[in-house]
């Protein structure tokens, strides 16, 4: 079987992410639905389902993929097959299980800012191998404002905004972008110029921070993919790939 990657823009792919996932053996069956890619609510045949993030609005029910995508996810989670969702695809994820978003209470966050892990993030296999506070890169408008039923928080960024949650033991939701490339950086400034000029904040000032933070960021990010495949993989399939890795 394969792993349903979610991808929601062309400028927030899997990155990173996907190709850890690869390397620990998961083949992935990538749908981009802003390209008209097409997903239902049978996801009986999939190992995993991950949703990445975009532009849009969690909220915005015109988009034409929306529906898809929350029934999906929500399909996936009742089925106890392993859910993760990343900054929009967190966001869709906790309205599809019956959560709110909106606006983030203090403005947009762009940027490095540090995340906390909260007393149920430090108990977490998801976060094993992670600081209790770490610099995670953000680029978010919105937020999950309160969680679905029974959920809990996993970490905390400088606002006491929800970071990273969970609902059971297969389904999780992250905020900020452990996923991004170096190079995504100044590709999402270039994009949204207007918003860094809304916020003032330098593309150029934002690159050198990035340069300081990138190699310990893709470090400890690396440590929660490997986290992330081996919750998502299989436990009949886990050993035969540790085999496999040097």
């Amino acid at each position: 079987m394969s792993t349903l990657i979610i991808e929601c823009s062309d400028m927030a792919p899997s990155s990173r992410l996907g190709s850890s996932l690869q390397d620990h053996g998961h083949r992935l069956d990538v749908r981009r639905v802003h390209r008209g890619d097409h997903v239902n609510a049978n996801t009986i045949g999939f190992d995993a389902v991950l949703c990445f993030g975009g532009p849009q609005s969690a909220n915005d029910d015109s988009l034409p993929w929306l529906e898809g995508v929350m029934n999906c996810l929500r399909s996936a989670h009742e089925s106890s097959i392993p859910v993760l969702g990343i900054c929009l695809g967190s966001q869709i994820l906790c309205r599809a299980l019956g959560g709110q978003v909106g606006a983030m209470p203090d403005g947009p966050r762009i940027g490095w800012a540090e995340t906390e892990l909260t007393p149920t993030g430090r108990e977490d296999p998801l976060q094993r191998g992670l600081p209790w506070r770490m610099s995670n890169f953000h680029w978010n408008r919105e937020c999950v404002l309160e969680l679905p039923e029974d959920a809990h928080t996993h970490a905390k960024g400088p606002s006491a905004d929800i970071q990273c949650w969970s609902l059971g033991t297969r389904t999780y939701g992250i905020q900020n972008h452990p996923e991004i490339a170096r190079e995504q950086v100044g590709q999402w400034a270039a994009d949204d110029t207007d918003l860094l000029s809304q916020l003032g904040i330098s593309a150029g000032e934002l690159e050198d921070e990035s340069d300081a933070r990138f190699d310990e960021f893709a470090r400890l990010t690396d440590r929660l993919y490997e986290s992330i495949s081996l919750l998502l993989m299989p436990i009949d399939r886990r050993s035969q790939v540790v085999a496999k890795l040097p």
